[in-house]
């Protein structure tokens, strides 16, 4: 009966560390998803901005823009999910030999919720503040500070978007479960 009520106290619907907001392999599978969708948006968006400048598409760049950045977040969201998933459970200490493993769940509608609503808010930023930004460096005659103001951005706007999906997902981890 010990094993029973052990594996009942171990907390199997957050992929965190009871009463912690994340753990260091989801951090890490957060890094690494974003960091391929980094590198998307490094080289292949431009490849198509530029076609889509070349083929007189100005006027819809910033549709393309924000219906680029909602696939590439889908597409992030999924391998995230998945390098989770393959991390679960790495550097944490085994359970008991007599109490079943926990089960690691893939997500849930709350997380998936908290997901895109985080992701929402830096495709927003994204597309009303970063452009305002740009202009004003090229406005004061600073375009070569533009590759490295970017990155910067990016980073900073993706550990904002961690932040606001971390919280989020706290905040809406008991909705949906029975009382």
């Amino acid at each position: 009966m010990a094993g029973v009520q052990a594996a009942e106290e171990i907390d199997c619907d957050m992929p965190a560390p009871a009463g912690k907001l994340t753990s260091v392999p989801e951090i890490a599978a957060y890094v690494l998803a974003h960091a391929a969708g980094f590198a998307w948006g490094l080289t292949v968006n431009p490849m198509i901005f530029r076609s889509l400048i070349a083929q007189g598409y100005r006027d819809h760049l910033m549709l393309v823009v924000i219906a680029l950045s909602i696939a590439v977040s889908a597409v992030v969201l999924l391998i995230f999910l998945l390098l989770r998933k393959l991390m679960a459970g790495s550097g944490a200490p085994p359970p008991p030999a007599n109490v079943p493993p926990p089960a690691v769940k893939f997500t849930d509608l709350p997380e998936i919720a908290a997901y895109v609503l985080a992701h929402a808010a830096g495709i927003a930023w994204n597309a009303i503040v970063t452009p305002l930004i740009f202009r004003s460096l090229i406005e004061q005659g600073h375009r070569i500070l533009l590759p490295g103001v970017g990155i910067a951005l990016s980073i900073t706007v993706s550990i904002i978007v961690l932040l606001i999906f971390l919280f989020l997902r706290k905040a809406t981890a008991g909705l949906g479960k029975p009382a």
